[in-house]
């Protein structure tokens, strides 16, 4: 397997962790392993087109670096337009829902799984 390979195993994991504790009510948890998730399917995609990622775990400049790299500026554009809450809720979910009490509603969470969904097609599209 090759090294950065395991990004996207890791990232899978984190998803599936996130859908179990979804099925528990575990709304803040569940956020967490979201954005692990999307940190890692980002630097994941990152990685194979440089071979290598940026040492950030800010979704949105993960974002920016994945769009300029891969020419899906478009698509990233959009995505982050139509995301934007979504993603600062991320961003908020890797501090708070490990050292304070962060409270994430249900709705929240669908858009968060709503986001990874969209993320992948553009992935899976390119």
């Amino acid at each position: 397997m090759k090294e950065g390979e395991i990004l996207k195993i890791k990232a899978e994991r984190f998803l599936e962790t996130a859908r179990d504790l979804y099925k528990k009510e575990y709304y803040d948890l569940c956020a967490f392993n979201i954005e692990q998730a999307v940190q890692l399917f980002l630097k994941y995609e990152i990685w194979k087109i440089l071979g290598d990622f940026e040492k950030t775990h800010k979704i949105s400049e993960l974002l920016d670096h994945y769009r300029i790299a891969s020419d899906k500026v478009k698509e990233i554009d959009n995505l982050k337009e139509n995301y934007r809450q979504t993603i600062y809720d991320l961003e908020i979910a890797y501090i708070e829902s490990r050292y304070l009490p962060a409270q994430f509603l249900k709705e929240q969470i669908d858009l968060m799984f709503k986001f990874v969904e969209d993320l992948l097609n553009i992935f899976k599209n390119g």
